[in-house]
């Protein structure tokens, strides 16, 4: 995770807060099984990514969402308007958590959107405050990417449908590609590919048939 950005640290904290709130999409996602998970995600994921359209035109959807949520966005998040689209950290995170739902049995959905939540906020935290340490193309510090990898593997300690091979093979997999300058958004490219390494540990160590679609028991 980068030590820089253009969000103070109060707002970082502020905009980790609301991410740890979103843990209420995985574990509402195990309430509500499959088919239902879509069904719910599918139109909050669109209405999500309609705001960040209105507000690229809208100057005054535009000033709204600059006054309610503006502390918590970083630079890049608010364009002016007529700057072009913008799609912000909520609105991915609402996205990766369809195509999660859609794309993988809700047994590795589930425990891989926790555990990018909760790793991704520890790695921007330490990062931020104690990272020394930079590798990789962008400012991502080791200390940061230390800290995503020892709560993701926590995290998905915690969730046995997962064995520990596979399960830590998203968790490393998820902290390289989280500090990797790839041009989706990481809300959305972690927890995917994370969930891919996973299900293809799980191929090639256990066996286990990869699905066509999530919504279908493995």
């Amino acid at each position: 995770m980068s030590n820089s950005s253009s969000l103070p640290y109060s707002g970082e904290l502020w905009r980790k807060a609301l991410h740890l709130l979103a843990l209420c999409i995985p574990l509402g996602m195990e309430w509500a099984g499959m088919p239902l998970s879509l069904y719910i995600l599918g139109p909050m994921a669109l209405f999500a990514v309609s705001a960040d359209l209105a507000r690229a035109y809208s100057p005054s959807f535009n000033a709204f969402i600059r006054t309610v949520f503006g502390p918590m966005m970083r630079t890049e998040e608010l364009p002016k308007v007529g700057a072009g689209i913008r799609f912000n950290g909520a609105t991915c995170v609402l996205v990766g958590a369809f195509l999660l739902a859609l794309l993988f049995p809700l047994r590795v959905a589930v425990p891989v959107l926790v555990m990018a939540m909760l790793a991704d906020a520890a790695a921007a935290l330490v990062g931020r405050r104690l990272g020394r340490y930079p590798w990789g193309p962008l400012s991502a510090t080791l200390e940061g990417s230390a800290a995503f990898v020892g709560t993701g593997l926590v995290v998905m300690a915690c969730f046995p449908a997962i064995a520990l091979g596979p399960g830590a093979a998203g968790v490393v997999t998820g902290a390289v590609v989280e500090a990797l300058p790839l041009p989706v958004n990481d809300n959305i490219r972690v927890p995917i590919v994370a969930a891919i390494a996973v299900r293809g540990s799980e191929v090639l160590l256990l066996g286990r048939p990869f699905p066509v679609l999530g919504g279908f028991p493995s």
